[in-house]
């Protein structure tokens, strides 16, 4: 009887130990929309994903005097090239292959750099994304979005304290495509 308890009791300790100390990041950004553009009429567009992160790593720590990795859940460039897609859908336009205009969303940069001492925590995360638009008659535009986002705190820096600054600073990016215009129109003057 004792032998059906302990062994259930021992495996679920050593599960919920390993699930405290993961060392993936939940990358889940807030997705927010610009309003659609009644002036499109059937234009597609194609696009695509590059990381050109030396480092896919998206933080460094120091926990019980060894350095560990946080990486993401997911692969950022089809995450970004997903939240194109549905930005630019959301605009108006047909998402597809042999698009008048091909955009490509790059990952030039997205690190948390954490800091911790005995009694505080610093973490400064720093994202830079870049959408580079190429039109069918050679015309091109580069689009930069970068964004810092800064927090201290008491004790240490968690992997969820770490999340929720990369996630933060993430969403300030998708923000600030969703309310910029000037890719749409960098289209719309190409798309001829």
């Amino acid at each position: 009887m004792l032998k059906k308890l302990f062994f259930p009791l021992l495996a679920a300790f050593i599960l919920a130990g390993c699930a405290n100390n993961s060392n993936t990041i939940d990358v889940q950004p807030a997705i927010q929309l610009p309003s659609q553009d009644p002036s499109l009429m059937g234009v597609t567009v194609s696009i695509n994903g590059a990381d050109q992160r030396a480092d896919q790593a998206l933080a460094k720590v120091t926990r019980d005097a060894q350095l560990v990795t946080l990486t993401p859940s997911r692969d950022l460039r089809f995450l970004l090239q997903e939240v194109l897609e549905k930005q630019m859908t959301a605009r108006g336009y047909m998402i597809g292959p042999n698009g008048a205009v091909d955009l490509q969303i790059v990952v030039n940069n997205l690190y948390a750099d954490v800091t911790q001492g005995n009694l505080r925590y610093s973490i400064t995360t720093k994202a830079d994304i870049s959408i580079i638009a190429n039109a069918k008659n050679g015309n091109k535009q580069v689009k930069n979005y970068r964004q810092t986002y800064s927090v201290e705190g008491a004790f240490n820096a968690t992997n969820e304290k770490i999340t929720k600054a990369v996630n933060a600073t993430l969403s300030d990016v998708i923000s600030d495509m969703a309310q910029d215009t000037s890719v749409n129109s960098f289209i719309k003057q190409n798309a001829r």
